[in-house]
């Protein structure tokens, strides 16, 4: 997987490599798709443009600058000539912070679910979380595309992953992949160890889409001592062929196989050092009755009848914008949910969506008040058989609770 120093947009990369070439499947219907595109069979004007000293060559089509094939940039990223920036190298600068990805989906994106699916998989396998946006400035908003495509890295403000119906689950792994600062893996610097490029089998007016990022003036740093053909970030064998023979190949002339399941060993250990573990505050949630909220580890409703803070009395504290949290279990990596209010909270689902985030409220005295998405208070119902619930509309002694 490819990190490179996003300094065209005010961002710095770094490489990511490895020789473990396994990877762990995310779930059986993932298709195995290769090769992402923003605008597949177009070739759009070809210019070379610079960002912060860096030489890029792009592809612009429909007012879109395509790095690559799937990678965007805004035309106020990139300028026409050096502006004299020195070239940095290193780890990214501009990542999302405190490991906190905001994002919301448009309604009339098809086939959700493999959004869905590909943020599950990002927070099951990485120190990343994905929190529905509500006000927060900077986040991903994934909507209907031509292709596939993505901007790279945190770059301010609302930025756009396409996805054409096409595009599959393991494909937005692979665009998530770049919105958190990943590049591609065959372009890494010492990739002629590996790999051969048959450039005569390439596209005309797309050979620019194989160039090293050395080669560009971007050393980016790796993180290992191999390419890793197991990345979710490598090119497919044929990527970009002009006769279905592949463009690229193994120094032996073999061909190896692209595989869109899900993270490799590799891309995950990239992830731990780019967004490290840490960022958030774990706490444990005590009732009015002197007791802690247990997430079950998931099995059945939620409850608050401990006495003690064990590992299912451990929740991440993931904190948006104004005093909108998410509580993460440490122990099953799930998520605690109001159900909507309509019966007993959980703590099983995988992501976070609207009803997993709480309105904090302050009520002095230590205390704090949840308030789910539907606009009502979480109670213990005094740690009774009801079990925990989100269906008051005011805040008595069972809605009170300290979380620390």
């Amino acid at each position: 997987m490819k990190k490179q120093l996003i300094t065209m947009l005010a961002m710095s990369g770094i490489v990511l490599a490895s020789c473990d070439k396994n990877t762990e499947s995310v779930q059986p219907e993932f298709e195995n798709t290769a090769q992402e595109i923003a605008y597949p069979n177009r070739t759009g004007e070809v210019k070379t443009l610079y960002h912060r000293g860096g030489e890029m060559v792009v592809e612009e089509i429909n007012g879109d600058f395509i790095f690559e094939g799937d990678m965007m940039f805004t035309p106020e990223q990139l300028s026409s000539k050096p502006d004299g920036i020195n070239k940095s190298t290193g780890r990214t600068k501009k990542r999302w912070t405190n490991n906190t990805v905001f994002y919301t989906i448009a309604g009339d994106l098809p086939k959700k679910d493999r959004v869905y699916k590909a943020i599950e998989h990002w927070e099951a396998n990485t120190t990343l979380r994905f929190i529905p946006r509500a006000n927060e400035s900077n986040y991903i908003n994934f909507k209907k595309g031509s292709g596939c495509s993505s901007f790279v890295g945190m770059i301010g403000g609302r930025q756009d992953i396409n996805l054409a119906d096409g595009c599959s689950t393991g494909n937005t792994i692979h665009e998530i992949g770049h919105a958190v600062g990943l590049w591609h893996e065959q372009s890494r610097k010492d990739r002629g160890r590996y790999i051969t490029i048959n450039f005569d089998n390439i596209k005309s007016g797309k050979s620019h889409n194989f160039r090293t990022y050395k080669e560009r003036g971007r050393d980016g740093n790796e993180y290992s001592g191999a390419l890793d053909f197991g990345s979710i970030m490598m090119y497919h064998s044929t990527a970009f062929s002009k006769n279905r023979k592949p463009t690229i190949v193994k120094k032996n002339g073999g061909r190896y196989t692209t595989q869109r399941n899900g993270l490799s060993s590799a891309d995950k250990a990239g992830i731990a050092r780019m967004y490290p573990a840490g960022k958030f505050k774990v706490v444990s949630i005590k009732g009015s009755n002197n007791r802690f909220l247990s997430s079950e580890n998931g099995s059945g409703s939620v409850t608050i009848n401990r006495t003690r803070v064990g590992s299912w009395e451990k929740f991440e504290m993931i904190k948006g914008g104004g005093n909108r949290v998410a509580f993460r279990a440490t122990a099953n990596g799930k998520y605690l949910s109001t159900e909507g209010g309509k019966r007993k909270m959980t703590c099983f689902r995988g992501r976070a969506g609207q009803g997993e985030v709480f309105a904090m409220e302050n009520k002095g005295g230590g205390a704090f008040a949840l308030k789910g998405n539907n606009n009502r208070y979480v109670s213990s119902n005094g740690g009774d058989n009801r079990g925990i619930t989100c269906n008051r509309s005011r805040v008595g002694n069972f809605e009170r609770f300290v979380i620390r």
